[in-house]
């Protein structure tokens, strides 16, 4: 049975009012009334893919382009991010299948502007992408397993957005060669300024998890038990992948708890169990190093990729008819 569907949000983000206000309300004027929230999450979605691809690609060559129109690309997103439910709200749209695509995506999203930082500024140093990955993980599992557990989404002072617009400035700073230079050479340890950087970073995402853990006083074994596997999957990702499997590994298997919490949370209301497949092959590799040849990793990646679109797919499916394709027709009421 499906639940009944209501947003409940809390954002105590100290820069969304902000930024809603001089940047997202007044570009939200040229959104016509006809284009779906929908489609507004696939495009929005697909700045952030070409922001990555454009890391990975090291496209176009020229380094103060390619580091100015990466941001430009990731704040494209953002507004976007914001646009949709706008639009949703505007014309009556909003479905808990509209919030399951949004918020889905957000996830896979998550490891992508890790990554592309990672790429951008050189950081290849595997246990450094591995622990980035987890610090912007274990906050985002536990915002939504707060949401499963009381109906109401909660972001912090310095959450999402606060960290897309770091990143963006950050990014379109090093469009300088002298500051590039100066974010990547050596500090501390060995350890690039941006590294180090990171590291401090971080530390503040490991605190965002234990508070939030400890406010709701969590004693669910599951949602331990996933916390203890991912751990288990980002220590043996650090030691025999590489840097880009290590971001599909993470993010993807990620994506399967916090995929699955926003599915009990929006289509079935079931809570479910964390995956173990991947865990256990990850430590019979480790055991069994035959299992990292080529042949095998990819069917740790075809599974995950095949699992992944089985959650968004079968909640898709319990959803399908909150889909809009084309919003309500505007009346002389709306319009005023």
């Amino acid at each position: 049975m499906i639940p009944e569907y209501k947003y409940r949000l809390r954002d105590d983000s100290i820069l969304t009012p902000s930024f809603k206000k001089w940047i997202v309300a007044p570009l939200f004027r040229i959104i016509p009334w006809w284009l779906p929230a929908n489609i507004i999450t696939i495009f929005a979605n697909m700045l952030m893919y070409t922001a990555l691809i454009f890391a990975i690609t090291e496209f176009p060559a020229n380094h103060s382009l390619r580091f100015i129109l990466i941001p430009l690309l990731i704040l494209g997103f953002t507004i976007g991010d914001h646009f949709d439910g706008m639009q949703a709200k505007r014309t009556g749209t909003s479905s808990a299948l509209g919030e399951l695509h949004d918020h889905y995506l957000d996830v896979f999203n998550n490891g992508i502007l890790i990554f592309i930082i990672c790429l951008l500024f050189q950081i290849i140093n595997p246990i450094l992408i591995a622990f980035f990955l987890i610090a912007g993980y274990l906050p985002h599992a536990v915002t939504f397993y707060e949401q499963f557990t009381t109906k109401q989404l909660y972001f912090d002072k310095i959450g999402t957005l606060e960290s897309l617009l770091l990143f963006c400035l950050l990014i379109a700073a090093a469009a300088f060669y002298p500051v590039y230079q100066f974010t990547v050479s050596s500090s501390v340890y060995g350890l690039s300024v941006i590294e180090l950087s990171f590291l401090i970073l971080s530390s503040g995402a490991f605190f965002t998890f234990v508070k939030v853990a400890w406010r709701l006083s969590i004693t669910d074994l599951w949602f331990w038990l996933f916390n203890v596997l991912l751990i288990v999957v980002v220590c043996l990702s650090a030691i025999f992948l590489k840097p880009l499997s290590i971001f599909y590994v993470i993010t993807t298997y990620s994506g399967l708890y916090i995929g699955n919490l926003q599915r009990g949370h929006l289509a079935d209301g079931k809570k479910r169990f964390p995956d173990i497949v991947v865990p256990v092959f990850m430590i019979a590799a480790f055991l069994y190093e035959p299992l990292r040849e080529v042949p095998y990793i990819w069917g740790l990646y075809i599974y995950l990729t095949l699992h992944t679109l089985w959650i968004a797919g079968n909640a898709f499916w319990t959803l399908r008819g909150f889909w809009v394709w084309k919003n309500p027709t505007i009346t002389k009421k709306d319009n005023e």
